[in-house]
């Protein structure tokens, strides 16, 4: 075995990570506490899970199942981006356009990788076809919440200015554009960084995973390399096309900017 086990006793360590984030926490007046118990009870139960769904999946790879782990995946990611939304249309009308954004953006990423770069044997190989595209998918529903929660916030704070371009002539194509390009541009950010600064500031998890299980270097680096460009990617796609659907909801046919509801907590 290439790699540490880490036995239960251990794990239980990390719970001591957690421990200084409530802490501080509590002592900064943040109020985090309960979202941070929460959310370690519900990550620690997902990833145990998952882990022995994993297992039965490997041993009994089938098509089927493999896919039918990627669609709940992509059903997932697209509630929780469209359940993030605090401005902007309910989350019936934003799942479907979330579920559309991030499967495109994910399909570009995934298919030129395992048809002519990493083809995998077989074709439906889990080991392959489930992290990766769980990592694509996780991109792609951080683009598309980011891009909707920017949009749908700026059309309603500028409402006027909007208005006043659509009293002039302007198109809700025109009038829209600049916030459209904006929310695009912010939502692209963090992939950018990472490209930016991978391997100088961290090691991608990917890669360290790799390399703790044994893999040479070398070919752990080209995977990330992949894995980085696939990003780029899931990013671009799922983010424009977010844009572009929202940009919809904001109009009605006859061009004029609908409501949006109030946010949470206001």
């Amino acid at each position: 075995m290439s790699y540490v086990e880490i036995p239960l006793p251990r794990l239980a360590l990390a719970l001591g990570l957690i421990a200084v984030a409530l802490v501080l926490s509590r002592r900064s007046k943040l109020g985090l506490e309960k979202d941070l118990l929460w959310g370690t009870v519900r990550a620690g139960g997902q990833l145990i899970a998952i882990g022995y769904v994993l297992l039965v999946l490997f041993k009994h790879e089938e098509p089927v199942w493999v896919f039918l782990t990627l669609a709940v995946m992509l059903v997932a990611a697209a509630a929780t981006s469209a359940g993030r939304v605090e401005h902007g249309p309910g989350w019936t009308e934003l799942f479907p356009r979330a579920l559309l954004a991030i499967a495109a953006g994910t399909a570009v990423a995934l298919v030129p990788v395992f048809v002519a770069i990493v083809p995998p044997v077989p074709w439906f190989n889990a080991r392959y076809l489930v992290p990766i595209g769980g990592m694509m998918l996780a991109s792609a529903m951080n683009t598309v919440a980011l891009v909707f929660e920017r949009l749908f916030a700026t059309a309603r704070s500028e409402a006027a200015t909007i208005e006043q371009l659509l009293a002039l002539g302007a198109t809700e194509k025109q009038a829209i554009a600049p916030h459209v390009r904006a929310s695009v541009r912010a939502a692209m950010i963090p992939t950018i960084n990472g490209l930016l600064t991978v391997g100088l500031v961290a090691l991608p998890g990917m890669m360290t995973g790799q390399i703790l299980s044994g893999t040479a270097p070398e070919q752990a680096v080209r995977y990330q390399i992949v894995i980085m460009y696939q990003v780029v990617a899931v990013a671009s796609v799922s983010g424009v096309l977010a844009a572009a659907l929202a940009r919809r909801l904001i109009f009605t046919k006859r061009m004029q900017r609908r409501g949006g509801r109030t946010p949470r907590g206001s």
